[in-house]
């Protein structure tokens, strides 16, 4: 436990002289209110931390606490801002020091004042006849809080021990704790006795973000002048039911309720569980035991809350992201164009994005390092069943959180250095052990595929549109590339792709595609034979299985395979759980239908073997469960069944102009690993496995008969004779050395357009439409975020909507048992709503789960009337 923290603990545990500070305490009590107020915060980004806490100080102020009994911790670095418009001032709504630290205030926690560093020596002398309110506001994470000093943290253990020590003490008769975190629950779950005379809540679970509040862009919005987020979500519910209300007549359990439905704001995405622990009982008192009372609110007539007192809730922020919203206003809307203070404003933006880039990337490996890749994730983010702690070891989680983190991290980061070495020596020893597997199945040599009768056949198909998906054409493209050198005929390659992308005007190289960074034109040649509106489902299902009668546009080639041939499938595009993206809004590739043809292409003896590459968010639910193991047809997808799949080689790694993302990361991988290798040498299940290792995003599968991993490459791609004579190259994550920039597939479109608004001439006509594209695409995904949320919340609830609705089933189950029923309310839900896009995909998996729950056509008809009407919630 750090010296600041145990200093703030123990001046908790003093008893002292107490005293009555109004003659409303004397009428309830014979003891004193104390308070202790804490922003653990600094940073202006922070603003609203010590905007709560002030706000917080204002109220108690009010209701009659004496300064004498009333501590606070906040950075004080806010109010003198050069930043600040109104200096000296901090608002809490539209109309630091180095003594904040963990052992300041645990010290001043259990009144020991002989252990405090700096400050004001103010500490809780409390007795056991007096009440304390604590309120603490912060960033927070799991098992944690914050402090301005960086590696300063509140641990929950220490907390607890702290508040056990001050009742063993008898320093106090009981204590209300409120806080503001993300994660906050996890200080209290299965921590906090229900016998120690304290109730505590919490912003939100111990799993989840609380939310910045009165953000720019808003209505109501700050001022003018202001780029931060005023307050946030939870403090403003609790400290302005307190400014309106008569606290002598309102219970913690009336507040409680104010709080958490304000908080959970009927349904919208951006909102938070508030919770509570320890001795409930007391939430039947009144919050005047505490806090006092104004006493111009004592006429006030109590009406119940309503979710929604304004015909619209402005919008919250994740305090996660909050500084995000601080450095993009500051850029995009306060920063004079071409000035030095957007370029300082865009560089605070870039380099904040960096970092997140830089953490997530660690954190993954460390998991890979630990767990290993498959389970990694699952391992490391895995919650405890409610009631439980974090952790069993809380001095092993602070050393680790400490120490041997920092140890990981530094030997990861030093990766580019000696770690090569290890790197290169690790890649030597795996494919030492490749290569004996090679070798004991390789006797399938050149000469065995050359007996085979059958023919190579190839699908490609991009199902996108639109120049920000530029990426999709271009992988399909630089597949094509591959086949066409490995052998195969353009008559037996049949390619699906909109077309739009090559001659767009925003193309600075006319005629020309590209796949990665100063790459060759991946277009010349590649056959048009399913373009524009011929790029649909029906067309897809007709050429795999042979139908010409059924196609309708395009060349008419198709799929016109025997049952000695093989086939190679490839598609890639955006995708949800359990469909795939087509160009129109209203067509789609559900996974059930793909099913019923491939099934049919299997009965007919269309082929003798089938291998499926599949690109998209979510594309494991389009087999999971699903593709037999007796239809010798092998897949993998870039994705498991929810999560993102990523595109890479994006406009910071492009030396062209391009201004969007030229590639996705699974299938650059598998490409360029085609491109550099033998694949008369190499079998799928090396590949699988390089493709993974360097796919550190997402989890790629593999689905269906799995005796094929075995087979050679050569028998559905070719391979030219040059790559022939090559030897197999050691297994590496990344071929060229460099890990690129990956970007979500669903985020991928914002990404392209706020490049197009950096690109754009300042003040000109470019710039205002980039401008609106952006804002627009900002302003569809909240939409899909909110009427999904309050639909969830209409069917099964506050508490369990979010739950319910994006519960994955377990592993081998598919997505939804009503196929039918799920694609009817995907249409029902656009057809009430307005299309998902590409971003609210990702609900998709909400209407499984609700044709699961069997909800009925005629109950979804009405939550989506009443979730997506443009009146007020009520």
């Amino acid at each position: 436990m750090s010296r600041y923290v145990l200093l703030f603990l123990t001046l908790l545990s003093l008893t002292s002289i107490s005293q009555s500070s109004s003659s409303k305490v004397e009428d309830i009590s014979n003891g004193t209110r104390w308070a202790v107020l804490i922003a653990g915060s600094r940073g202006y980004d922070n603003y609203r931390h010590q905007a709560d806490v002030c706000h917080a100080y204002q109220i108690l102020k009010k209701g009659g606490l004496k300064d004498e009994n009333i501590i606070v911790f906040m950075y004080d670095d806010i109010a003198f801002n050069p930043r600040n418009p109104r200096p000296g001032v901090i608002i809490n709504n539209p109309d630091g020091r180095m003594e904040v630290n963990s052992l300041n205030f645990y010290a001043v926690l259990l009144g020991n004042r002989s252990t405090l560093f700096g400050g004001s020596g103010k500490v809780l002398n409390s007795s056991p006849n007096d009440r304390v309110f604590i309120y603490y506001a912060d960033h927070g994470s799991p098992g944690m809080v914050g402090m301005p000093i960086v590696g300063d943290y509140v641990y929950a253990k220490d907390l607890i021990d702290v508040l056990k020590k001050k009742h063993d003490a008898r320093g106090y008769k009981s204590m209300v704790f409120y806080m503001e975190a993300c994660d906050s629950g996890s200080m209290f779950e299965g921590l906090l006795p229900n016998n120690i005379n304290i109730y505590a809540t919490s912003a939100s679970n111990s799993k989840e973000s609380s939310w910045g509040f009165y953000c720019p862009g808003d209505f109501p919005s700050p001022p003018p002048g202001y780029d931060v987020c005023l307050g946030d979500l939870y403090s403003i519910s609790w400290l302005e039911d307190c400014d309106e209300h008569d606290l002598s007549k309102e219970t913690f359990a009336k507040q409680y309720e104010v709080v958490r439905r304000r908080t959970a704001a009927n349904g919208y995405l951006d909102s938070s569980h508030v919770m509570q622990f320890g001795n409930k009982r007391l939430s039947e008192e009144f919050i005047f035991t505490y806090m006092g009372t104004n006493p111009e609110n004592d006429n006030y007539t109590y009406l119940e809350y309503t979710a929604s007192p304004s015909t619209s809730r402005p919008r919250v922020v994740s305090q996660r992201n909050a500084d995000l919203l601080h450095f993009r206003y500051k850029q995009f809307h306060n920063a004079p164009d071409g000035s030095d203070a957007k370029l300082e404003a865009h560089k605070e933006l870039v380099d904040e994005i960096s970092r997140r880039k830089k953490v997530d990337y660690h954190m993954k490996q460390i998991g890979k390092l630990l767990f290993g890749y498959d389970k990694s994730s699952k391992v490391l983010t895995n919650v405890r069943p409610p009631g439980e702690p974090l952790v069993d070891d809380w001095d092993c989680f602070k050393m680790l959180n400490i120490e041997k983190f920092k140890f990981l991290v530094i030997l990861i980061c030093r990766m580019s250095i000696q770690g090569l070495l290890v790197l290169l020596f690790l890649s030597v020893l795996v494919e030492s052990t490749i290569g004996s597997t090679l070798g004991e199945n390789g006797s399938l040599s050149t000469t065995d595929h050359h007996k085979s009768k059958g023919t190579r056949w190839a699908l490609l198909i991009a199902g996108s549109s639109g120049y920000e998906n530029y990426r999709h054409q271009a992988d399909v493209c630089h597949a094509y590339q591959i086949l066409k050198k490995g052998g195969l005929k353009d008559e037996n390659i049949v390619v699906f792709m909109y077309d739009d992308i090559a001659n767009s005007p925003e193309n600075p190289r006319p005629g020309v595609i590209i796949n990665k960074p100063n790459g060759k034109d991946v277009y010349h040649g590649v056959p048009k034979d399913y373009t524009g509106d011929a790029v649909n489902s029906s067309n897809f299902y007709a050429a795999i299985l042979g139908d010409k009668a059924a196609i309708k546009g395009g060349s008419g080639k198709v799929l016109e395979t025997g049952p000695d041939d093989h086939i190679f499938i490839y598609y890639t595009d955006h995708g949800a759980a359990g469909l795939l993206g087509m160009p129109s809004d209203e067509d789609a590739v559900y996974a059930k239908d793909l099913m019923r043809v491939l099934k049919k292409k299997h009965a007919a003896k269309g082929f003798k073997s089938m291998v499926f590459y599949l690109e998209a968010c979510e594309s494991g639910s389009m087999f999971e469960g699903l593709l037999p193991k007796n239809i010798n047809i092998y897949a993998t997808t870039a994705a498991n069944g929810e999560e993102s799949s990523y595109a890479t080689y994006c406009s910071g790694d492009v030396p062209e102009k391009i201004g969007t993302c030229l590639g996705d990361l699974y299938s650059i991988s598998w490409l360029e690993d085609c491109d550099a290798h033998d694949l008369h040498k190499e079998t799928f299940e090396v590949q699988y496995e390089r493709v993974r290792n360097r796919t550190d995003e997402s989890h790629v599968m593999q689905y269906g008969d799995m005796s094929y991993i075995k087979q050679f490459l050569y028998t559905y791609m070719g391979a030219t004779s040059k790559a022939h004579s090559h030897a197999p190259p050691a297994l590496t994550a990344s071929p060229s050395g460099s890990i690129s920039r990956a970007v979500s597939q669903r985020d991928a479109a914002l990404f392209y357009f706020l490049y197009k608004v950096n690109r754009a001439p300042t003040n000109s006509h470019e710039k205002l439409e980039a401008k609106k594209q952006l804002y627009n695409e900002i302003a569809g995904r909240k939409r899909v975020d909110d009427s999904i949320t309050k639909m969830g919340e209409l069917l099964f609830g506050t508490e369990k909507g979010s739950e319910l609705l994006m519960k994955v089933r377990p592993s081998g189950q598919p997505l939804v048992d009503d196929w039918e029923c799920f694609k009817m309310f995907v249409r029902t839900y656009e057809s009430r709503c307005g299309k998902l896009s590409t971003y609210g995909m990702k609900y998709t998996r909400a209407f499984a789960n609700m044709c699961n729950a069997g909800i009925s056509l005629e109950k979804l008809v009405a939550v989506s009337d009443q979730a997506c009407s443009k009146k007020p919630h009520v």
